[in-house]
Order: structure tokens, then sequence, then C-alpha cells
């Protein structure tokens, strides 16, 4: 063995002093102190509890049905997402009505070209000196000018710093969203509101948002390097009296990194702090809570399912319907965090996951092929260096067919999800270049389909059988194909729900996205029926008929759901109940013009009276 100036310690006094090392550590962790919180309890149906095995959560106080609201947080604060920069008011998060205007048009190197002009679309309000800050009016500029005044400067600088040090402009963005905030409130106070009080609600304290675990020590050290030289750029731009130490500023980058909440507003996108919700509202791939966004940056946050009481309340930071492989590595990469809820610790052979990914027996053709991974993430810093290492469990393993004895080795089965992968890929990518004919696209996208379902490759489940046949919809629509479109959205709808020989649903019971497909399915179907109503033939009658009868199956289902995710009074409650009216006023019109049809096709029945002057 070649010599070594390192100390080696394997003496049994040497381990037992580690070992009491160990338990000292331990034995210093402490329950964390929810005092601040407590007022939540006043004006919603939760209690929130600390414990060594959970850390923060809430439970419910009660028996709760679905769609109770649980919670209403104003963020500490909050950014429009890069792609909806201008769509948003970035003080009220009001919906923009842009104007046109023509503007000098420029080359590629910022000159302009004498003699042309090109019209472009602007807020009636922004930032003249940063062009980072879009607002609704004049007076929600005012409103905002003390919190924009701290960020001015290094938003003016802000896209040229993230391409420098590969930093991502909406986490800059998003440190001095906090930083304006601290400047305005300081470090304020914890108030709870109840729904009815959702308008005056404030936001939570910039001093909560230090009860965060900002999971720095699982990010890479080059990552933090980048971030610490952006960060201090970014605070010689903030004014002196509202800058805080590049130690703070590197933590709370960190922390809205792995704690921020990305919600819907007006079909729009937002990142927001909600330091409650992210202490007590735990991640799980089966929850039973959903978070939606409102005006102003308040968040709600509902019951999907109905909860007994005692019950831990839960939400999702990821999209459910995936493989579970996919959804930890997601989870791992963008939270720093291994799932290790029921759904992800659940066998496989046993859990509905085994669909996400499923790959058909060559043999049976009708069971999934299993491989029950046994690696559990240890050591994260090991895996975010090297994300191989649960590649290479499946070394040297073999899969086995649920139906049949049949086995096949664990890489044979991953060199055909690849293949998958990569012509999945393909057709997608033709939809996104520039000038794509959707014609093309859409045959691509049904090869795919004929490839690797009707040959019965991949279980009919698989996420990316699904997700195909969800570009499909939108495809088709865009062509002017309803009829089609119909079809691949009912065939979403019914795959979403999850594969009969399963007791477990895909996604959970008012699943936001289900309640969307449902939505955009009952939509199409009643246009349909409606268009093709004029056709009188039995084929006709026929077709209008079945669509009537999907319409209204389908948008009763997004209007209860709706109803639970966003409130019985809610505009989106509304337009879902405006069309179910409507669908089923066409359904009865429709059933009560084919009886009097039928009626009349029908020889009347000679009376009694009639008979007997007959026989007579």
């Amino acid at each position: 063995m070649a010599a070594t100036t390192e100390p080696i310690i394997n003496s049994p006094a040497a381990n037992n002093a580690a070992s009491q090392a160990n338990k000292k550590k331990k034995a210093k962790k402490t329950v964390a102190d929810n005092t601040k919180y407590q007022g939540i309890e006043k004006v919603m149906p939760i209690e929130i509890r600390s414990s060594h095995a959970k850390g923060r959560h809430a439970v419910a106080a009660k028996d709760l049905a679905a769609g109770t609201l649980v919670a209403v947080e104003k963020a500490t604060a909050f950014i429009v997402r890069n792609q909806s920069f201008v769509n948003l008011c970035h003080c009220c998060l009001t919906p923009i009505q842009l104007k046109s205007q023509t503007r000098p048009k420029v080359d590629a190197q910022g000159k302009q070209i004498e003699g042309q002009v090109e019209r472009i679309n602007v807020p009636p309000s922004s930032c003249a000196k940063c062009k980072m800050a879009a607002y609704c009016s004049e007076g929600c500029k005012k409103t905002h000018a003390q919190e924009h005044d701290v960020q001015c400067a290094a938003l003016a600088e802000s896209n040229k710093i993230s391409a420098t040090h590969s930093v991502p402009l909406e986490q800059l963005r998003g440190v001095l969203g906090l930083i304006g905030r601290r400047k305005v409130e300081g470090d304020g106070a914890v108030g709870f509101v109840s729904e009815a009080e959702a308008a005056d609600a404030k936001p939570t304290a910039y001093g909560c948002v230090s009860d965060l675990n900002p999971n720095r020590h699982y990010i890479e050290r080059n990552d933090i390097k980048n971030l610490q030289t952006a960060l201090k750029e970014v605070l010689a731009r903030v004014p002196e009296e509202a800058r805080i130490p590049l130690s703070e500023a590197v933590e709370i980058a960190c922390i809205f990194h792995t704690n921020n909440h990305a919600i819907t507003v007006s079909n729009h996108g937002i990142l927001g702090v909600f330091p409650f919700s992210s202490l007590y509202f735990q991640h799980n791939c089966n929850p039973n809570c959903v978070c939606i966004g409102g005006p102003s940056g308040v968040m709600y946050v509902r019951t999907l399912t109905d909860v007994p009481a005692n019950g831990e309340l839960s939400i999702s930071y990821a999209d459910l319907y995936q493989p579970r492989e996919q959804r930890r590595r997601e989870l791992l990469l963008s939270r720093h965090f291994w799932c290790k809820c029921r759904r992800c610790s659940t066998l496989l052979s046993q859990s509905v996951d085994r669909f996400m990914d499923g790959i058909l027996c060559g043999e049976c053709k009708k069971g999934v092929m299993i491989f029950e991974e046994t690696k559990e993430v240890q050591d994260i810093n090991e895996l975010m260096t090297d994300i191989s290492a649960l590649d290479q469990e499946i070394q040297g393993k073999f899969a086995e067919c649920e139906s049949c004895p049949s086995k096949i080795e664990v890489t044979k089965l991953v060199e055909i999800l690849k293949a998958a992968i990569t012509d999945y890929g393909a057709a997608h990518m033709a939809l996104q270049q520039e000038g794509g004919d959707l014609v093309r696209v859409r045959q691509l996208l049904e090869r795919f389909i004929q490839n690797y379902e009707e040959k019965h490759v991949l279980h009919p489940c698989n996420a990316y059988l699904v997700n195909t046949y969800i570009t499909l919809v939108r495809v088709c629509t865009q062509l002017g194909d309803v009829d089609r479109a119909i079809r691949y959205n009912g065939i979403v709808v019914d795959r979403m729900r999850g594969p009969a020989e399963c007791n477990h649903n895909a996604v959970p019971e008012n699943y936001p996205r289900l309640a969307e497909y449902n939505m955009t399915l009952g939509d199409m179907c009643l246009k349909q029926a409606k268009k093709k109503a004029a056709n009188k033939t039995p084929a006709g009658r026929s077709i209008t008929r079945r669509y009537l009868k999907e319409a209204r199956a389908a948008l009763d289902n997004a209007y209860r759901a709706r109803v639970v995710i966003h409130g019985e009074k809610s505009q989106r409650a509304a337009e879902a109940k405006r069309l179910l009216d409507d669908a089923r006023k066409e359904h009865d019109a429709f059933s009560k013009a084919a009886e009097k049809k039928k009626s009349k096709k029908q020889p009347q029945q000679p009376q009694p009276q009639q008979q007997e002057a007959a026989s007579a």
C-alpha cells in the first residue's frame, strides 16, 4: 500500500468519539418556532406544526371539503416572467392594454435605417430609464416608484450582467424585487387575512424570507461563484441606503431560486416569494392542495380533494404527469431535494408511475416492463456533481414483465426509450422551427403515435405519447381540423385519468391541467355541434348528438373542477358555467326536436270510438 501523510483513524476509541460528536450534533437540532405564523389559525381552518421528522407543516384543523380555502398570502416580492414582461402591470398585475406606435427601424448594429419605420406594441406607461418596468397606468407607476427607484439602475444593466456571468435574468430580477421591498417596508410584520379581506392583504414581511432554506450547499461551486460576481455588479448599482451585504444578496438569490412559486395571473406567468406557503405546505407528488394566483400578487391555496382532520396539507412543485425519475431529477435540479413522498417511495410495480414511462413487453405486448430502482440519493452534492450516478444503477440489471415471465436487460429498455425520445424531439423541433409546415408536423407526430403506440412499443399512458397527443390538439386546431383535434383531446383526458388496470389516478382529482383539457374539449365539441346542426341527414344528426353529449360531460367536469380550484364565485368558474348552460340548452333543444320528428313519423293509433264505428 502506498504511503500517505493523511492520518488514518479506525480505532474503537476514535469511532466512539466520532459517534458521540454526531449525537451531540443531532442533539443541537431544535424544532422550529411557529409563534410568528400562528395568526393564520384564527382566520383559516388549519393548524401549523413543527417536528423533527417533518419539520414545519400544516394540517387540517377539521374535516375539509374539496375547494376549501386554507391560505391567502401576498408575495413578499414578485416579478412578471420574461415572456410576459409587457403583458402584466409590474405593480398591480392587471393585464396591460398595449398601444401601437411607430419607431425608426434599425439594422443589426443598432443604426437607424433611413426612411424606414416599424410598428410596435408598447405599454401605456413604462420606465424610460431602464426600460425594464411596464405599468397599466401612470398611477401604478407612481405607486411603484419608491420600490422601482432602488432597482432601476441595476435593471438597466441586468440583461448584460445575466449574459456575461451565466446567471438567469429572472433570478437577478427576483433579488432586486426583494431588495426593493426591504427598502420600502423594512422587516414589517406578519399578518393573515380571510378571503373577504384578500384585497387588503399586505405582503408577507421581508424578515420572513430568512426563515426559508436557501439550500446553498447543494448548488454547484461554479454557479455560486458566477452568482457572487453577478450580484457584486448588481449591488454596485443599487443606491447605498438600500444596499445589502453581498453574502445576504447571495443568500436571498438562493432562496428565490429554490422557493419561488410559479403561478398564473390572467393567463400570464409570475414568480413570487411566499414565505408562509413555502414553509408550511410541503411538496407531494400526489398533492391535496393547489396554489392559484390572484390580483396584486396574492396567492390562494385551496384543497383539491377532501382532507380529513389532522391530514397533512401538501402542494406540488412538479408536473405530475411525467415519469418518476424525471420528476425527481427535475426537483433535485430546480429545488435541490430528492423527493421521498409516498408516491415516489411506493414500489414501481404497485404505482401508477410504472405507466408514465411504461415500455410494453416484447413478448406478450400487454404487460409493462418493471425495474425497481433501489438506489436512493444520500449525498445530493455527489449527485449534483455527477448526475449520471443514477444511470450506473441499471448496469447488469434486468426488467421483468408484470404479465408474463419475460425479462430484458434494463440497458436495452433504455435504448428503446432513447430512440423514442429522439423521434419525439425531432417531431416537436419541427413545430418550433420558424415557418414550420404544420401539415408536415402533424404527419411526424402521427407517425410517432403509429411507431410507438400502434406497434405496442410504449404503454398508451406513456408521458411521451400523451404529450404528443397534446401537441396534436394544438396543431390540428391551427389547421382547422377540429374533428381530429376533438378526438385527440378526448384521448388526452382519458389517459390523464389513469389506465383502467390501475387503482390509482395518474393525477389528483380536480387537477388544474386536466380541468383545462376538459374545458378545451367541451368548448370545441359545443362549437362543432352547432356547426354541424344544419346537417339533417341521419349521419349528421348522429354526429351532432355525440358532440353535444361530449360537450355536456366535459364542461360539467371542467365546471366542477374550476369551482374547487378557483372558487364558486370566480370568473373561471363563471366562464365554465356559462358554456355548460349553453351546452345543456343546445342538447335539450336537439333532443326535443328529435322527439318531435320521431312522433310525426309514427302512425297515429285510431281512437276507441273510431274503432267501434268501423266495426259497426
